[in-house]
């Protein structure tokens, strides 16, 4: 069974140019494809944190961007 978070889904956006994430669960959403998407920040993904068993491969994207941007 899957746990909710209780409170509305938290959007995460990366700051990592599209086609450079590796993203083997198909979590993050490109914002630049098929047609570019406006949003208030920077990054071409975003992610919707959701779910607690989400919380691993939530961070192994984020420490993708935070490499990529160092």
């Amino acid at each position: 069974m899957k746990q909710r978070l209780d409170l509305a889904p938290l959007k995460i956006f990366l700051n990592i140019p599209s086609g450079e994430l590796n993203d083997p669960y198909g979590i993050a959403r490109d914002l630049t494809k098929p047609k570019l998407i406006g949003h208030w920040g920077n990054g071409d993904y975003e992610i919707k944190f959701e779910n607690k068993e989400d919380a691993d491969k939530i961070i192994n994207l984020i420490r993708q961007s935070y490499e990529y941007n160092k």
